[in-house]
């Protein structure tokens, strides 16, 4: 009864100040000595509360996607709306002059403005400090409601809670700024108790907050963010970092209720145990230990309640915003936000698919079977689906907790210079890394010593000149040649849509860029961070797979630093990529590249086998008929053929020189790196009796090619 007191005087207070202000509106009395101006005033707040109870809601919900792409602005119609449907129940005591547009117009925005300011000053919303998604049973329902590839219903809801969500924090954050503080809080412990949580938090703890009730999407947003904790205050990185792992686990009915859809069956059934308490939450998913029947520990990855639909509409909302910004401001093309976004949405639907993680994780163990010191969990197939992830349970500590790994007795030195080796190998020869390795996800078994990775939903991939150039990268950073890496920087990247590249002037900046970064910082997250600002500037982005690239070679490095600071993370990056390199030129390694280039070639002439006969077959038909089907008069030509030919002999003839000369030096490779035996004969041996005989054979074609190219000269 207070709440609803409270609230009815403070709207009927709103009209008051809005008709006040607004000429060509007055308010008469219902019934004159009866009921009289205040108490007019009264009955229309009632009934602008009950109209901001029932129909702003549904208004919202059929607007709010215009709100949001017009940035708020939209809410001034919205009111005006609301404005003149008041007017309409008691026409007798609202009056409107003409133009009655008009006023309506100017009622509308006056009473946007005034609306909000008291809604902040008497705090009549508070934050929920909750997830609106998984609180409302109706989400799933909504799910089955898209037609084609949007659903406008899940869409407008969610631009709908985005909307309030931020307006609701944004009014706390503001407000607990000015002095009218005092009053806010006094009203809102009226109006809900003394149970504000926020009002002793600082603002990166509110900023937290909300970014967690406003979904999976923005926290993945603000894990990008805290990603990048270097350039940001303590306090701030403090609290965005809680955003890996500090996100509040929703209940176990509603884990039960997942698995038994996805499996088919109950917990209890598939499962020898289940803990109904999990185990860790997260932004999209959270974990429960279990049993298998045979005994073996796992652990239960299972997607929160009905993310998908709200991410899927998320991302939509922020496509066609993005969409909208880049094309009225430049800087949004300079960009490419639309682009950006794009690639973002894309990961984090691809994450959503557990099938796809089961995937990477058999892909990234059997990339990481050479290292004894490394383990990836293993998927349990029959237990996965695309919403549930059952996989072997790993013990350990995050990575970066170096007091446990200090008091386990294991060398950190030494992990910090493994773990190097393994994301070099990871990034610079499989082309198939951990695109999210913070220390959440990577643990230390304290008692083996062996890194384990966990979350493998987000894999970045790079094929072999990708790799090839962010090797570039890494070795003229460490040489500090700015040439060389502007020259990888253009192979890394693209212009943006519009823009043309001077490619010398970019390299002059690049080589001033070298002088101050490299090799003078100390950081290669700052280094990354102001080589991007510098691609920037002149139009150019990054390829998205460099993106993640080198947002794990800037998380890796914080690991590093964290368990060996004294470490050069570029040095011994590079160092790594030598020992690997080594490792991977061997006898059996260039033989495998032999015979999978020879298996190649000859699946290659397979496949060209029909084309090859269709057009002997139609050679044939022709000459059997006498006659060719295109007849050319090379009368006239005939000279200039002739010399043709000869130049044409001549290249040819070189053309054999070169081939001859690759085949002896390929025949010197062979000899020397092969040690084989086959029936007591050693490979080494016949290739290199094989070499001889290439040679003499090769000296011969040579001779012949050099005496027609001199007597072709003295023809000439």
């Amino acid at each position: 009864m207070i709440r609803t007191t409270i609230r009815t005087l403070v709207y009927a207070l709103v009209l008051a100040v809005t008709i006040f202000v607004a000429p060509g509106i007055v308010i008469q009395p219902f019934m004159p000595g009866l009921i009289n101006i205040a108490a007019t005033y009264v009955i229309f707040g009632i009934l602008f509360g009950l109209i901001n109870a029932f129909v702003r809601p549904l208004v919202l919900f059929l607007t709010a996607r215009l709100v949001i792409s017009t940035m708020g602005a939209f809410a001034f119609v919205i009111n005006t709306f609301l404005f003149w449907l008041m007017s309409l129940a008691f026409p007798q005591a609202f009056v409107v002059q003409s133009p009655a547009l008009l006023w309506f117009l100017m009622g509308g925005a006056i009473l946007t403005v005034v609306l909000m300011a008291t809604e902040a000053v008497f705090g009549l919303e508070m934050p929920a400090l909750r997830s609106q998604i998984e609180t409302q049973f109706y989400w799933r329902w909504i799910g089955m409601l898209s037609v084609g590839r949007r659903n406008r219903i899940a869409e407008n809801l969610r631009a709908a809670q985005i909307s309030e969500i931020i307006v609701a924090y944004t009014q706390d954050i503001v407000v607990e700024m000015t002095p009218v503080a005092r009053l806010r809080n006094y009203v809102q412990d009226i109006l809900f108790g003394d149970v504000n949580a926020m009002r002793n938090m600082t603002l990166p703890e509110k900023v937290r907050y909300m970014i967690q009730e406003l979904g999976p999407t923005f926290v993945k947003f603000g894990q990008i963010v805290s990603s990048r904790s270097a350039e940001l205050p303590p306090e701030w990185q403090e609290q965005l970092d809680q955003l890996q792992s500090n996100v509040p686990p929703f209940s176990c009915e509603r884990a039960y209720q997942i698995v038994t859809r996805e499996l088919k069956s109950e917990p209890d059934e598939v499962y020898a145990e289940f803990e109904p308490e999990p185990f860790a939450a997260a932004s999209t998913a959270q974990v429960h230990r279990a049993t298998l029947h045979d005994g073996t520990p796992v652990v239960v990855k299972i997607q929160r309640p009905n993310i998908d639909v709200a991410v899927r509409a998320d991302l939509n909302i922020i496509n066609d915003l993005t969409k909208r910004i880049q094309r009225k401001q430049e800087w949004a093309k300079t960009l490419d936000l639309h682009g950006l976004f794009d690639e973002f949405g894309q990961s984090i639907l691809y994450e959503l698919n557990y099938l796809n993680e089961a995937s990477n994780m058999g892909l990234l163990s059997r990339n990481m079977a050479q290292f004894p010191t490394v383990h990836v969990p293993k998927a349990v197939t029959d237990l996965t689906t695309s919403k549930v992830l059952t996989m072997e349970f790993v013990p350990g500590v995050k990575i970066n907790a170096v007091e446990a790994i200090d008091a386990a007795g294991i060398d950190r030195s030494e992990l910090a210079r493994e773990y190097v080796k393994v994301m070099i190998k990871q990034t610079l020869f499989d082309g198939f890394f951990h695109a999210d390795p913070h220390p959440g996800n990577v643990l230390v078994n304290l008692d083996t010593g062996q890194i384990n990775f966990l979350d493998m939903g987000l894999m970045g991939e790079l094929n072999r000149n990708q790799r090839m150039a962010l090797a570039d990268v890494l070795v003229s950073m460490q040489a500090g040649d700015g040439y060389s890496l502007g020259k990888a920087a253009l192979r890394l990247s693209k212009p943006v849509p519009g823009v043309t590249i001077d490619e010398a002037d970019f390299l002059e900046d690049m080589d001033r860029f070298a002088q101050r970064f490299v090799g003078v910082v100390g950081s290669v997250n700052v280094a990354f961070d102001a080589l991007q600002e510098m691609m920037r500037r002149h139009g150019l982005r990054l390829d998205s797979n460099f993106v993640l690239a080198f947002k794990t070679l800037m998380q890796s490095e914080q690991i590093i630093y964290a368990l060996d600071p004294n470490l050069d993370f570029v040095q011994s990056a590079v160092e790594s990529s030598g020992v690997l390199l080594r490792q991977q030129i061997n006898a059996d390694a260039v033989s495998e590249m032999v015979v999978k280039q020879v298996s190649r070639s000859a699946r290659e002439v397979v496949y060209r086998i029909p084309s090859l006969v269709d057009a002997t077959t139609k050679w044939l038909d022709q000459y059997e008929q006498g006659r060719f089907s295109v007849h050319v008069d090379t009368s006239d030509l005939t000279p200039q053929l002739k010399e043709f030919d000869k130049a044409l002999s001549r290249s040819m003839d070189r053309l054999v020189v070169g081939l001859v000369m690759a085949g002896w030096l390929v025949g010197a490779a062979i000899a020397s790196t092969i040690t084989v035996e086959v029936e007591g004969i050693r490979i080494s041996d016949f290739a290199f009796y094989m070499f001889l005989i290439a040679a003499v054979v090769g000296a011969g074609v040579v001779w012949q090619a050099v005496r027609r190219l001199n007597r072709d000269d003295d023809d000439v």
